[in-house]
């Protein structure tokens, strides 16, 4: 016996699968799903995991109910997390074909925290830059260089310190403009050479305790997490109503 409730005067099945639809209603929900995917990813740069379902969904449901078809939520949910995939991958094929602006970049960068014998960090007081606060010296990676070599590099231009042996600990990330920043996290605490600031600004040896206390620059909250627990070694940072949330993991 099937299972039915009332809507706004309509005796609606309760079990109906989403194979019963007719095979018109079938392909405007396909396009519909298509055309919320394509808008989640030109807004977020990114394509909806299995957290963020919902957001593209209930766009698609209100379209559906719009169009007067009845099926349950759960089932469009269903359907659209089977066929996620491929709907991917037409947004992708649509937007790289013959718009150069569409095809997401790759920028990548790097943070160290260097540690003296006594335990303090050196901080580096970001200035002159839409980057500011408090901070570890670090920058981008050049063309030719290794990461490693990169890390090294930014270090002593920043600080004067050569430092030895840094440890890859994780990575910093999110998407912006079409670009996939990513920032590796380092740490040592073997390094040589005269202390000495930078057109970056000032760098100075602090306790552990008092830098947590300083305005940090934005995201080293997250980033000292990593740095601070072996368990985790990502961040990636989600742009969700117009504010970057982090996922650490």
């Amino acid at each position: 016996m099937k299972n039915h409730k009332v809507v706004d005067g309509h005796l609606l099945q309760t079990n109906k699968k989403y194979s019963h639809l007719k095979l018109k209603q079938k392909n405007r929900i396909a396009e519909w799903m298509y055309q919320e995917t394509k808008a989640y990813y030109e807004k977020n740069y990114v394509f909806p995991n299995e957290a963020h379902l919902d957001d593209v969904v209930e766009k698609v449901y209100d379209r559906i109910e719009q169009a007067e078809i009845w099926i349950p939520y759960e089932e469009v949910w269903h359907h659209y997390k089977k066929k996620r995939s491929d709907l991917n991958s037409r947004v992708r094929r649509e937007l790289n074909v013959g718009e150069e602006k569409y095809k997401e970049k790759a920028c990548f960068m790097n943070l160290c925290m260097i540690q003296d014998e006594q335990g303090n960090v050196l901080a580096l007081d970001k200035m002159n830059d839409s980057y500011t606060g408090t901070t570890f010296p670090g920058g981008h990676v050049e063309p030719g260089e290794t990461f490693r070599e990169a890390v090294i590099r930014e270090v002593r231009e920043e600080t004067g310190l050569v430092i030895q042996n840094p440890e890859l600990c994780g990575i910093y990330h999110w998407n912006k403009a079409h670009t996939h920043n990513m920032i590796f996290l380092y740490q040592t605490k073997e390094f040589s050479g005269e202390l000495q600031s930078s057109d970056e600004g000032p760098v100075y040896w602090i306790s552990m305790a008092e830098f947590m206390k300083k305005e940090l620059a934005k995201g080293m909250k997250e980033v000292m997490e990593i740095m601070m627990n072996p368990n985790l070694q990502e961040c990636y940072m989600r742009l969700e109503k117009g504010v970057y949330q982090g996922t650490l993991c």
